[in-house]
Formats: C-alpha cells, sequence, structure tokens
C-alpha cells in the first residue's frame, strides 16, 4: 500500500492527492494489521496476544512511514517489532522445564 502511495499510481501528485489518501489510508492499514495481528497470535497461543499486536503494528506503521519507499526495510522492522514485542511481554519462567 505504502509502495503504491509513493509510486504515484493509486493517487494524484497534484495538490495533496497522494497526502489524503495516505491519511486515511495508514490508520485503517493500523487497525487492520493490529486485528489481524492480534487474531493470529491468538491462534499461535501467544499470550498476552493483543499486548502484542497492538503496540507492534503502530510502532511498524511508524516505521514504514520513516521508511517510506523501502518496503523491505520496512517490512524487515515490522517483523523485529513483532519479534520483540512478543519477547518483551512473555511472562517470566514459561517455557523453562522443571528438574531440567
Amino acid at each position: 500500500m505504502f509502495e503504491l502511495l509513493v509510486s504515484g499510481v493509486v493517487c494524484s501528485k497534484d495538490d495533496w492527492g497522494c497526502l489524503q489518501a495516505f491519511v486515511i489510508a495508514a490508520p485503517v492499514f493500523a487497525v487492520a494489521g493490529a486485528v489481524v495481528g492480534g487474531f493470529a497470535l491468538r491462534a499461535w497461543k501467544v499470550s498476552r496476544a493483543w499486548l502484542v499486536a497492538v503496540p507492534a503494528t503502530l510502532m511498524a506503521v511508524v516505521a514504514m512511514v520513516l521508511l517510506l519507499g523501502m518496503t523491505p526495510v520496512a517490512f524487515a522492522v515490522f517483523a523485529a517489532l513483532y519479534a520483540l514485542i512478543a519477547l518483551l511481554t512473555t511472562p517470566r519462567g514459561e517455557g523453562v522445564v522443571e528438574g531440567a
């Protein structure tokens, strides 16, 4: 979506046309990404799935805006943020095998 906005394929670069498309599309992308991410993480039985999905998606949208035009880097940042938030929200002691 961001790549299409940058290239001018879906909007006119005259009279703030792309800015209008971006201002409408960015919040829609953020909400949709958080909802899809939350349900996907719940399906994978991640504890605190919504605490992972919402902030990671919001940070990823900010990263994509700052890296506008560099889509592969933005997706790498998006994945890294999800992994970092998942790690930070994992309850302590989970995954430790007792008696080992």
